[in-house]
């Protein structure tokens, strides 16, 4: 949950507000280029133990937040936040992360943080290796509706460290004659 917080606060720039197409009278349906989008030429800027990384924080384990101070003062307002451990953080971006761990000739890849599915611009989002629990590769075979349909692609999915995350990976599940663990 707060790493879905810290996608959202970083990556969307998006009003919750969008155009919605009723299916039926339960059902909404929100295409992306629909939702409404702030016009805005101001961006707000962080500071981590005092260095600007820029207009998007980060991802690395929220139990290392010693503070956070807004200035709202500031012409773009900015956003300061202190850890416990600063400098023992090794952020990488997407793209190095699938240098460094996927082996792979695919050409387009689509990332998924802990089920989030990650959509626009997100060459800047980086994560601190630290942070990362496991990363698992798939491809279009691996899912029946894209097999045949969509060709050389990677899904990068990658599990934080997150409290959820370690509860779960503890957990075994038994089923038949197989273990599996929880993630």
């Amino acid at each position: 949950m707060r790493l879905l917080f810290m996608l959202t606060f970083c990556l969307l720039a998006v009003a919750a507000a969008g155009q919605t197409s009723p299916v039926s009278e339960k059902v909404n349906v929100v295409y992306g280029n629909d939702v409404k989008k702030f016009h805005t030429n101001v961006q707000p800027r962080y500071f981590l133990d005092s260095t600007l990384v820029g207009a998007c924080l980060p991802l690395f384990s929220m139990s290392e937040i010693k503070d956070v101070k807004v200035n709202s003062d500031s012409k773009f307002g900015e956003v300061y936040v202190a850890t416990k451990n600063p400098g023992l953080f090794r952020f990488m971006t997407l793209e190095e992360i699938r240098n460094k761990y996927v082996k792979s000739p695919a050409r387009a890849t689509l990332y998924v943080i802990d089920n989030n599915l990650l959509k626009g611009n997100v060459t800047n989002l980086k994560i601190d290796e630290n942070y990362i629990l496991n990363i698992n590769i798939l491809s279009e075979s691996d899912f029946g509706s894209l097999k045949g349909a969509v060709k050389d692609i990677d899904i990068i999915k990658i599990t934080t460290k997150s409290e959820e995350n370690l509860e779960r990976a503890n957990q075994i599940y038994i089923r038949g004659t197989e273990l599996q663990a929880g993630l």
